[in-house]
């Protein structure tokens, strides 16, 4: 089920809306220190910054695809393909080894409507430029959360500003980004990826979860706000 405009923004009345999903945060990196050598490039571009990520659900369950294509921007891996060959993240449901580690047991309630998700490795001076994710109608909801709020910058437009992905990468759209302040260490969040935001990170081992649900999540979200 695809929302339409009226429907996402009715979802999403703030561009983060805290779960009671809360991850332990001293698990969390105990174990993903386990997993140190899964994690890999984000993309092929801007190599030159410090961001890496590790599949949480993907197209086969493995944890050592090369390419692995949820560890990219979906715009950049079918910049060059076919239609037939190109990858969304409806298509993306298989889980990993790692969605099996105890440190995401509280993310079971939302576990059968998970679709393309990572966990996010960044060091300083890692970021995204300001971008959105999602494109009206909208096939997923969003969730994201860091173990690191002092040193993971979340903007978002301070007017709430919305675009298409296309739009924000040509420049055809201004804003003025704010910083996100009231974020709590392993926390999700409903994030509104339509608006226009960006993220850094000033400091190492900041990690982010990247998590994408089907829209039949929905009536479980809201149990969880």
């Amino acid at each position: 089920m695809s929302l339409s405009h009226e429907e996402y923004t009715e979802f999403h009345p703030h561009v983060l809306q805290p779960l009671k999903i809360k991850l332990d945060v001293d698990l969390f990196e105990e174990q993903m220190h386990e997993y140190r050598y899964a994690f890999r490039r984000w993309g092929t571009k801007h190599t030159q910054y410090p961001r890496y990520g590790a599949p949480l659900v993907n197209l086969n369950g493995d944890m050592f695809n090369n390419p692995e294509p949820v560890c990219y921007p979906l715009d950049q891996w079918n910049s060059d393909k076919p239609e037939q060959e190109r990858i969304y993240d409806p298509m993306i449901r298989v889980p990993t080894p790692l969605l099996s580690e105890s440190c995401f047991d509280p993310l079971d309630p939302v576990k059968p409507f998970m679709l393309r998700s990572a966990i996010l490795k960044w060091h300083n001076t890692g970021h995204f430029k300001p971008h959105t994710d999602t494109w009206i109608p909208s096939d997923i909801i969003r969730l994201w959360g860091t173990n690191d709020p002092d040193n993971m910058v979340f903007r978002f437009d301070k007017d709430r500003k919305t675009a298409s992905p296309d739009i924000v990468a040509r420049g055809d759209v201004t804003y003025d980004l704010v910083r996100e302040t009231e974020i709590e260490a392993g926390r999700l969040y409903i994030t509104d990826t339509h608006v226009i935001h960006d993220a850094s990170a000033t400091g190492d081992n900041v990690f982010q979860f990247f998590i994408a649900l089907s829209t039949d999540s929905m009536p479980v979200l809201k149990e969880l706000l």
